[in-house]
């Protein structure tokens, strides 16, 4: 039986979450082995950030016996402007990507649970709902009551796995060209 505890990343994790990340994104899977392309380098880049949307200090890792094999990436909603006017940039900057159709995903108000990813070894264990759950624990103690995700609008087995967490959707956005649902969880 594994061992699984949720704790704060490090700057050593900076590789991990970047795979995480662009796995969220569906810009790569999280079993690609190539970690040495442009893309990834910049997303690691952006990731040891501090002000970017996926710093490192807002990112809760899955380990098994010391061994990353999940995480999420999640903050107040009050940084999310400024830290998405940053990342885009920079990602346009480094990459030439033209950042359009794009609406905001989360608002001052909120928590909000952004990127998530599970080694694929490891799915099927109720990490991803041990991750939320510590992520809802954490805006919680920090004084949120409003939590938010996207899920592509498509995806109906993503969004009924957020509804058994208690996620309803609330609204369809556009995040780059593509339809999701915000999903938003309140709690006292």
């Amino acid at each position: 039986m594994s061992d699984i505890r949720i704790r704060p990343a490090s700057p050593e994790d900076v590789a991990f979450i970047a795979r995480c990340v662009m796995a969220a994104a569906r810009m790569k899977d999280m079993e690609d082995a190539s970690d040495d392309d442009r893309e990834t380098l910049v997303m690691r880049e952006i990731c040891a950030m501090e002000h970017s949307l996926y710093c490192w200090t807002h990112v809760r890792i899955a380990e098994d016996s010391g061994i990353p094999v999940g995480c999420l990436v999640a903050y107040d909603g009050r940084r999310y402007a400024r830290a998405r006017d940053l990342t885009f940039g920079y990602a346009e900057e480094k990459l030439g990507w033209e950042i359009v159709d794009t609406d905001m995903e989360t608002c001052k108000d909120e928590y909000y649970l952004d990127s998530m990813a599970i080694i694929p070894e490891y799915r099927g264990r109720n990490i991803g709902k041990m991750l939320i759950q510590d992520a809802v624990n954490q805006g919680h103690e920090a004084g949120h009551s409003r939590f938010t995700l996207i899920a592509e609008k498509e995806a109906l087995s993503l969004q009924s796995y957020y509804a058994s967490m208690g996620f309803a959707p609330e609204e369809e956005i556009i995040f780059f060209g593509h339809p999701y649902v915000r999903m938003v969880k309140s709690i006292q």
